[in-house]
């Protein structure tokens, strides 16, 4: 089969959505230009049809430490295959964007890695590679629009349309790629009652995660009550004793959409008629991590899969205003729809964090067609966490903190995972899936600095137990930053117990009591820091919220190999990016 000169594949990996959110944007300009266009997961496109592609375009983060995200691995496995011959994509033009955070010392490695194999399977890039910086003053979006303005240009010196042809007028309504159709001819509807008991009877040909059926065995507040931050240990079990994971591994769970919400959108749709028929999606259907839900209404697709909740990006707008039937509320949605006017974009939905809802319940005229829903709105995402018990095949616990703020525009704002998470009760079943995230600490006899302020010192309790189950006799030296002793030091009797047993040596930061945070008892506790690392071959592993705190680390890290063994800045930053290239330093922020 020869190459369909004007077929395009954009294919993303994406944590966030960010990436996906860029690909969407850009695959409906190249429709505009009448290029037959294809959007995939890096894992859900067939990769034989690299075959009978001419265009790939890859718009791709980084994760973790400079690893391709949860959906590119298979993607990535492939393509390292070592009998692929180095002809494999000579036919293939590409060209890939890097979204990434400068805060993390793999910067961009995701894309980079991906450009290098493309060239080196015979793949020519046909426009320049672009990387952005989430630390940047001008964000991802000014260096999307140089990426996209210079691809589409020599997209079109490269194929030109012919000369009886022309490109489609940008304000066009494209038709929905996926096509949703109630089908109320059916008698049949779907009761209130049978919405939430079908979450777990899903279509597992739409993902490629593994579910496993857990029951809640116990969802506690291991907060004190007067304190602002409500966070719970939850424990999940699996009679069958199927759950196999490791230290740092997460857990993938699948939320729903608070029924409030949900009726409150229909309501507004005038959707109430048709909300509980049986519907079908024309097409291929699309990719949903965790797997559709069997039973498919208009309600449960709102309720299990449909994203109404949050901040909405550009693609949402870029459909949106072609369904306000107002001129002015038109005219607005456009506007935000636009790249040049990022600025206003995130002053009106990501500064005071409307959601989608309160964007359709601020438009009156917007009504959404039911054929597009899939267009409009994006797919719930799984929420990943990282597990804070030692592998056991029947038990996993996880440690959750519940979103829940005034936002700006005095609004309460719930995180719909941890709303969900809150209202689970013991002996409630949901569905899991369990990611491996391949970090590797050693060989068991280094010894171990953790540095895990807040709830990042989850993934830490689960390799302390694991360490300890072994019977290794590892040094672990744990730093924990919290507010307060007695209100938020998470798992604190448990920690304590192994020090006074001297099986852990914690060294704690309260800053609401005594001051500091851990970067000043790392500091403090420097010549023996730097005994570690440069004698004993110590391990660091840092995990918690990304932003200032892990480069406060790391500098304090530089600071005490500078102070103590008299070397330049230069030389203190050589060793730590050292210790990364050999994995001594490991870096999990979120």
């Amino acid at each position: 089969m020869v190459p369909n000169k004007r077929s395009i594949a954009i294919l993303y990996g994406s944590e966030t959505g960010n990436s996906l959110d860029f690909a969407y944007v850009l695959s409906r300009k190249c429709r505009y230009l009448r290029f037959d266009t294809t959007v995939s997961s890096l894992d859900d496109f067939d990769l034989k049809q690299l075959l009978y592609i001419n265009i790939l375009i890859v718009v791709c983060s980084t994760t973790g430490q400079g690893e391709i995200p949860r959906n590119g691995q298979k993607f990535w496995k492939f393509m390292l295959k070592k009998k692929l011959p180095n002809d494999l994509l000579n036919n293939v033009k590409f060209s890939s964007l890097g979204l990434g955070d400068s805060s993390y010392p793999k910067y961009n490695y995701a894309i980079k890695k991906i450009h290098a194999r493309l060239l080196q399977l015979g793949a020519k890039e046909f426009s320049p590679r672009a990387e952005s910086d989430e630390q940047s003053p001008e964000g991802s979006d000014a260096v999307y629009l140089a990426w996209e303005t210079s691809l589409l240009s020599n997209l079109n010196t490269l194929y030109p349309l012919p000369n009886n042809e022309f490109s489609i007028d940008p304000d066009t309504l494209l038709p929905p790629i996926n096509k949703v159709v109630v089908d109320t001819n059916k008698s049949e509807k779907v009761t209130h009652d049978q919405i939430n008991s079908i979450a777990l009877d899903r279509d597992i040909s739409t993902t490629s995660s593994k579910l496993i059926n857990v029951t809640v065995s116990s969802n506690d507040r291991i907060t004190s009550d007067d304190h602002f931050q409500d966070v719970r240990n939850l424990i999940l079990k699996d009679p069958k004793g199927s759950l196999r994971f490791q230290p740092c591994d997460t857990v993938s769970l699948y939320p729903t959409n608070d029924p409030k919400d949900v009726d409150e959108l229909i309501r507004i749709q005038q959707w109430e008629e048709i909300a509980d028929y049986p519907l079908t999606i024309e097409g291929k259907l699309p990719s949903v991590e965790g797997g559709l839900v069997r039973t498919l209404t208009l309600r449960s697709l709102l309720t299990h899969h449909i994203d109404i909740m949050s901040i909405p990006r550009r693609s949402f707008f870029m459909l949106a205003w072609h369904f306000a039937k107002d001129e002015l509320e038109r005219d607005k949605l456009k506007e935000l729809s636009t790249i040049e006017e990022s600025e206003q974009l995130y002053d009106y939905a990501n500064r005071p964090r409307r959601s989608i809802l309160e964007v359709i319940q601020e438009f009156f005229t917007l009504s959404i067609p039911i054929e597009y829903i899939l267009e409009v709105f994006p797919i719930i995402k799984p929420r990943l966490f990282s597990i804070s018990s030692g592998p056991n095949p029947s038990v996993v616990e996880l440690t959750v903190a519940i979103v829940e703020y005034k936002t700006i525009i005095r609004r309460i704002r719930k995180g719909v995972c941890t709303r969900w998470i809150k209202e689970l009760n013991v002996g409630d079943q949901i569905s899991i899936s369990i990611n491996r995230n391949n970090v590797s600490f050693g060989s068991n006899e280094e010894p171990l600095i953790m540095v895990g302020p807040g709830t990042g010192i989850a993934p830490m309790k689960a390799l302390v137990e694991e360490t300890i189950s072994k019977g290794s006799k590892r040094e672990m030296f744990l730093f924990s930053g919290n507010r307060f002793s007695t209100k938020d030091f998470l798992y604190g009797d448990f920690f304590t117990k192994l020090s006074v047993s001297n099986k852990l040596n914690l060294f704690t930061s309260f800053s609401r009591e005594k001051g500091g945070y851990v970067q000043d008892t790392l500091y403090a506790n420097k010549v023996k820091i730097n005994d570690l690392l440069l004698n004993k071959g110590a391990l660091i592993y840092l995990c918690g919220s990304s932003g200032k705190m892990p480069i406060q680390v790391r500098i304090t890290i530089e600071t005490i190999l500078s102070e103590v063994n008299q070397w330049s800045e230069e030389k203190a930053k050589a060793f730590l990016v050292d210790l990364e290239n050999k994995n001594r330093y490991i870096q999990e922020t979120w």
